[in-house]
């Protein structure tokens, strides 16, 4: 049945609590903000335990039905100070923009930045939540601040626990009191990380929080442990993106900063002593460590050309959206200046969560997902960063939009963004461009239960003229298990890496591990999974879940996965959210014992301890009864020579590795013969070393 629009008066009628006339009721259940008419007696409460009520008479218009606030978000007491002029701001369909922000806040926003978007599903930037909370410290009830929500299928319940008085709260702190825990104490999430280009043992990363804005990490020895340092100046608030110039000389980082209701700036930081200190710029501006640029920016991400055959090498690009307006900026002198740009605006451009890459050539590609058209889509530039594509190319189609909720992931959704690499390598897929990003399988529903997330790759060998796409795990199971929040890198030796959360060890869907494949022939097959993770992380309820994305890096065999995890340490509890980062093993390819290909076998493990590194491997199949273990420098295939001719038979060796980046190899030794190198990416035996120390003969083998 077809129904009028409300009049104004309808809309007023239902703010102030009164029935709407005959002939608009069935309209108002998709009017402006409200959707159930109450019963004059009845209560909403705004908790799971159903212990407190919003009560009307503390809020300072009589107009106002403030109970149907709580349609927009989890209820907060400052909901009370909001008059009907204010509700005037909030836009219709305001009750579908999902976020765990509350109404106050929304409004406030909205007054401020009365050019955000009004329609469509993104209105809001990803961070608003993480804003809120890093300028009120949580939920607002009788007088304390609390964190925890849940979402009961049609709007957010308050869970009223461990809550702090709101005076102990100081703005801007964002804090209510194998595998690395990377962050302490907790409340971190949202992290990115980066190997220095040549050295393994350095490595730089960045969180949101944990405490005030964003934390930036280091490591001396390839991430077993991480020293935390904080960004100077202060006033950031997370998103944090990190990479390396192309001579490692020095570190950068982008945050978003400086938000409140007018929105974020970008700040760029650099350090010139692998991320101990965060204050190089002063050495051209003293007393300014950083470079600002952007008004209301979210989800920025960057990335540094470090190509050898590049004309562009060292230059840096960062990616953001302003009110879903995709916009850019580069800068090719180590940071010092920015040129920004923006892409135009139109309908099916608008989007949130983009990342930007370059090829061996210096194509420049800045990949975005559509939340309006439901595509992914790319913008390309020859020529640093100067000039794009006059149009986007469709890389691919998406049944979602935004976001979707699921079992393990109801309150905050899942973000479909990009993560987006190239292979910058010598290898047979030399210059192919790679994009990751989260799907549902089916249309969106509003249940979670009804969505089922996967992860999609896709893969261009035509400089992101065409695209193909694979899936990088099992697709059987699709309807009875989630993938989601993808990270993508690929690896000097051509190899594309991937994780992603995934629930298949828990039949509810509520819970995640992260998994790892990685393929060897350019994206077109994959590994079966492997899980990353010791310990389940079970759903919480804090309404910002996972966060929006996770991290990933290789160099060599060398490969870490940051990630929000909030597993129950020993005499903790599930709501110990933190970062950790977990040893993604290369399977396949190089560094795999057998080879990965025609024999099943686990990857090689190379553990560093001091000085030494200790290799652990997989027997080979036949009659191998010895293994000889070889190094050579990375890159360089053919400089393979002779670390040890024996193993005495076992399967672990322990070894000091000589300078620069190298790569180790493990050849079978039976009868005083060797085995096989390994094959290459087209299928043919890699040749044995220069110094072999057997000749080399093949024995039948599965």
């Amino acid at each position: 049945m077809k129904t009028q629009p409300p009049t104004s008066a309808d809309t007023a009628n239902r703010l102030a609590g009164r029935p709407a006339t005959a002939a608009a009721r069935g309209a108002l259940l998709a009017s402006l903000l409200f959707l159930t008419v109450l019963p004059a007696a009845a209560q909403t409460f705004v908790d799971r335990a159903h212990s407190v009520a919003v009560d009307r008479a503390r809020g300072v218009d009589a107009r106002v039905d403030y109970a149907a606030l709580i349609d927009l978000g989890p209820w907060d007491d400052r909901n009370y100070e909001l008059t009907l002029e204010d509700l005037a701001v909030l836009p219709p369909g305001e009750r579908e923009q999902h976020l765990a922000v509350p109404a106050f806040y929304r409004v406030r926003m909205r007054q401020a930045l009365p050019g955000m978007p009004r329609t469509g599903e993104a209105q809001y930037p990803r961070h608003t939540l993480h804003r809120f909370r890093h300028a009120y410290g949580g939920y607002l009830v009788d007088g304390k601040l609390y964190r925890e929500v849940e979402w009961n299928g049609s709007h957010f319940e308050l869970v009223l626990k461990d809550g702090i008085e709101q005076e102990s709260f100081a703005p801007g702190s964002d804090a209510l009191t194998g595998e690395v825990r990377l962050t302490s104490p907790t409340g971190a999430a949202e992290s990115a990380i980066k190997f220095h280009p040549t050295d393994p043992t350095r490595v730089i990363a960045g969180t949101n929080g944990p405490g005030a804005g964003q934390g930036m990490w280091y490591s001396t020895d390839g991430g077993s442990s991480w020293t935390r340092v904080n960004l100077p100046l202060g006033n950031t608030a997370g998103d944090p993106a990190v990479d390396w110039s192309a001579s490692g000389a020095f570190a950068y980082t982008t945050t978003l900063a400086s938000c409140f209701f007018t929105g974020c700036q970008i700040y760029f930081y650099r350090s010139a002593d692998g991320g101990q200190t965060w204050t190089s710029l002063e050495s051209v501006t003293p007393g300014d460590p950083r470079r600002e640029f952007g008004n209301n920016t979210d989800k920025e991400y960057l990335h540094v050309d470090k190509a050898s055959g590049s004309p562009f090498r060292g230059r840096i690009y960062v990616a953001w959206h302003e009110n879903n307006v995709q916009k850019w900026a580069r800068s090719a002198d180590q940071g010092n200046t920015f040129i920004t740009g923006t892409f135009p605006g139109t309908s099916e451009e608008l989007g949130i969560g983009s990342d930007i890459t370059s090829g061996p050539n210096g194509h420049v590609y800045y990949v975005w997902p559509g939340v309006n058209s439901r595509t992914i889509r790319m913008r390309k530039s020859t020529d640093g960063g100067v000039t794009w594509s006059a149009s986007s190319t469709i890389v691919a189609n998406t049944q979602g939009s935004y976001d979707f909720p699921l079992p393990s992931m109801e309150s905050r959704r899942t973000f479909i963004y990009v993560s987006a690499d190239a292979d910058t390598g010598s290898g047979p897929f030399a210059g192919s461009i790679y994009a990751a990003w989260t799907d549902n399988v089916n249309a969106d529903s509003p249940t979670a239960s009804q969505n089922h997330g996967r992860i999609q790759v896709a893969r261009s060998r035509d400089n992101g003229a065409t695209w193909q796409i694979s899936t990088p795990h099992e697709t059987a199971d699709q309807l009875t298990v989630d993938r989601y929040h993808p990270w993508l890198a690929v690896g000097q030796d051509g190899t594309v890496h991937v994780i992603f959360y995934d629930t298949r060890r828990d039949p509810s869907r509520n819970s995640v591990d992260i998994y790892y494949a990685s393929s060897s022939d350019g994206a077109v097959t994959w590994s079966a999974p492997q899980r990353l993770t010791s310990v389940a992380s079970m759903n919480i309820g804090d309404g910002f879940e996972w966060g929006d994305y996770n991290g990933l890096d290789v160099i060599g065999n060398s490969l870490i996965a940051v990630f929000t995890d909030n597993r129950n340490e020993s005499g903790g509890t599930t709501d110990s959210v933190d970062v950790y980062g977990a040893a993604a093993p290369a399977a396949g390819g190089a560094g795999a014992v057998p080879d990965g290909r025609t024999v099943a076998g686990g990857p090689m493990l190379a553990t560093r301890v001091g000085d030494s590194i200790t290799l652990d491997w997989d027997v080979a199949c036949g009659a191998a009864g010895d293994y000889a273990t070889y190094e050579g420098e990375l890159g360089n295939p053919g400089s393979a020579l002779p670390k040890a001719c024996t193993s005495g038979g076992a399967t672990q060796l322990t070894l000091t590795p000589a300078d620069g980046s190298r790569f180790y190899l493990v050849v079978p030794l039976s009868g005083g013969r060797e085995g096989s190198y390994g094959r290459k990416s087209d299928g043919s035996e890699r040749a044995p070393s220069a110094a072999a120390c057997a000749p080399q003969q093949f024995a039948g083998c599965p």
